[in-house]
Order: structure tokens, then sequence, then C-alpha cells
């Protein structure tokens, strides 16, 4: 029941929502805005990263002190369109890696959450990658929030996907 009615208070107290591809321009100009002009920490979640315009707002944040933390797919983290490996050699950018749980058979599922939270003042959050095709090619929502309850919660939820990821250096 809690995760249901924060899934319904997303879409209540959502500031902007972006419906994609149709703002798809608009989504990626607004993201890259407010990353790079983060002032403390930038704490994000994220399955697929293979948009540069992205990775670079987080490389001009981090150029400014700001203090990056990024959880990816383990598995998606070494897709070679991927621009984790070359953040995770940035000054101020920490990346870890997670997957999802085991399946009977081994294989692991997805670490598949996609959130972002900027100075513990915005909330982005949706079923979008950070990729071209998500911004530019799929059906998929994208929403920017400064409603604090909900940043707490994500917080709770980064919080304990950091404690069950392990450091990017150390899981090459």
């Amino acid at each position: 029941m809690k995760k249901l009615l924060i899934f319904f208070s997303v879409f209540l107290f959502a500031n902007d929502v972006f419906f994609m591809p149709q703002d798809g321009k608009v989504a990626e100009k607004r993201v890259c805005y407010l990353l790079s002009h983060a002032k403390n920490n930038i704490k994000m979640t994220i399955y697929t990263f293979t948009n540069r315009k992205i990775a670079k707002a987080l490389k001009i944040a981090a150029a400014h002190g700001v203090k990056i933390t990024i959880i990816a797919d383990k598995k998606e983290a070494k897709y070679k369109y991927s621009v984790i490996p070359s953040l995770a050699t940035i000054q101020n950018i920490h990346v870890y890696l997670l997957s999802g749980k085991s399946y009977k058979n081994g294989k692991k599922a997805k670490m598949h959450v996609k959130s972002t939270i900027i100075d513990d003042t915005y909330l982005i959050t949706g079923s979008a990658n950070y990729s071209y095709s998500a911004f530019y090619k799929n059906f998929e929502y994208l929403m920017i929030s400064e409603d604090r309850f909900l940043i707490a919660n994500f917080n709770s939820f980064f919080n304990h996907l950091r404690i069950l990821s392990t450091d990017y250096r150390l899981a090459r």
C-alpha cells in the first residue's frame, strides 16, 4: 500500500512531467540544466546510461565540486556504448554497480531503478533511462518533483541500494 501511495503521489506532486518522444528535447535540456547547476550532491540510480549530453552535465557539476554517486546496473554499465566507465574516472564521481536478485537458474535480475536526487531538492524519476532512445524514440515518461516526502523516500531507497552495491573500480 505504501509503495502504491508513493507511486501515485509522484504524479500528484510532480512539478514537471515530460512524455517522450514528443517532449524529449525539452526534457533532456531540463535534466542537463538541473544536473549542471547542482550545488552539493547528486545521487543517481540508472539502468542504461548512454546519453553523452547528460554525462557532460554531470562532468560540469563534478568540475564545480559536486559530489556525485551513481549506482548502475552491473551488466549494462559494461555495455560498449555506456558512459559509466568514463564517468568513473572523473574526480568527484563515484560509481557503484548492482544486479538484481538471482533467479533459480543463477542468472541475475536487473537493477532497473531510474532516479536522480539533486541537492536533496529535486527528484527526477520515471521510465526513461538516460539514453538517446529514451528521449527521442521510445514512449517514456520523466517527472521532476520538489516534494520533500518523495525525496526522503527515494533517498532511503538509494541508501539501501548503495549498501547492496559494489565499488565499480573493484568490480571490473
